[in-house]
């Protein structure tokens, strides 16, 4: 991005990997800013790979721009093509003045092929997805870049909240900045009014209370939060269940302060917490057996050996067997 920003472009650009956030921002951002307004008109094409073959799009890559440096062309979803072995010859030998950006979305090149022999010359951009423990940071980075802040426990409801895919992080937190005025900070209310995370009634805080033993309280969470027309019962067993594995690792071991916590399984501070309580207050045998019931409520909740499908009554009947 920053040798995009500076105009070093390279001739050819293959975007490919799991996190579609990143490949679009890289896509969109030389879509908007690599050629001005009055060049896009003759020197700049976007295509999707299911309505164009690779000869077409090789065809007009070896075009000269006219009254412009570059002319860009950029190839969407360019993993429908069963094989990109049509685009060798081009990477061997592309046309300078042209920017060739490919999309390879939930896909990578084989690095046993000729072809990435051919692309390895050129930039070839990996997006992995991120990990559970990263997804607060980089929540808080985007709104610091905006001109905003938040604490990582407001960041780490976000993330827990809507999972993994950035795009939908994202796109949710631009709905809260909307909102916001002078103010810059956001905060937990903010949070529940903008994006309809509940601060009080939540997954995060009932997986909390229950890692802290706190059976009134997760009851009474549990009151709320299953009612809910959004509350679903698997991700939350999801949820508890990586926070359960995590402790049952640990249980045996002697890691019980935060820090340490914090550095064996690259956990943030929130859930460093909730895992120092859930081997201070369980046995080993006890989480192995709140991981089963983890596993038997998940089939229950898809109809297998329960005559309820009730979200609300599944999770009254586990927090009853838990504590």
């Amino acid at each position: 991005m920053q040798d995009l920003k500076s105009k070093r472009f390279a001739p050819i650009y293959i975007l490919s990997g799991d996190e579609f956030y990143f490949i679009d921002e890289l896509s969109d951002y030389i879509e908007k800013n690599a050629l001005t307004d009055a060049e896009k008109g003759f020197n700049q094409m976007v295509v999707y790979a299911k309505d164009t073959e690779i000869k077409q799009v090789v065809e007009s890559a070896r075009r000269f721009p006219m009254m412009a440096n570059y002319q860009v062309i950029i190839l969407k979803e360019a993993q429908v093509y069963k094989n990109l072995d049509d685009f060798e010859q081009y990477f061997e030998k592309p046309v300078p003045s042209t920017i060739l950006v490919i999309s390879l979305k939930g896909k990578k090149l084989d690095k046993r092929t000729k072809l990435y022999k051919f692309a390895s010359k050129h930039i070839i951009f990996e997006s992995k997805k991120l990990y559970e423990n990263q997804l607060p940071k980089w929540i808080m980075k985007y709104l610091s870049d905006k001109g905003f802040s938040i604490n990582e426990k407001s960041a780490a409801l976000i993330a827990d909240s809507l999972g993994s895919d950035l795009s939908k992080i994202s796109n949710e937190l631009e709905k809260l900045l909307i909102n916001k005025n002078k103010d810059k900070t956001i905060t937990d209310a903010d949070v529940e009014a903008n994006i309809g995370i509940s601060r009080e009634f939540n997954s995060f805080e009932l997986i909390s209370a229950i890692c802290a033993r706190n059976t009134a309280r997760s009851f009474y969470i549990n009151q709320r939060l299953s009612k809910s027309k959004e509350f679903s019962i698997i991700p939350f067993l999801t949820q508890l269940c990586n926070l359960l594995s995590k402790s049952y690792i640990l249980s045996k071991s002697k890691a019980s302060e935060k820090k340490a916590i914090e550095m064996a399984l690259g956990l943030n501070y929130f859930q460093a917490q909730d895992v120092s309580n859930a081997i201070k207050n369980y046995t080993s045998d006890k989480i192995e057996r709140m991981l089963r019931l983890c596993a038997e409520y998940d089939l229950k909740s898809k109809g297998i050996g329960s005559a309820t499908n009730s979200d609300s009554a599944l999770m009254q009947e586990l927090l009853v067997k838990i504590f």
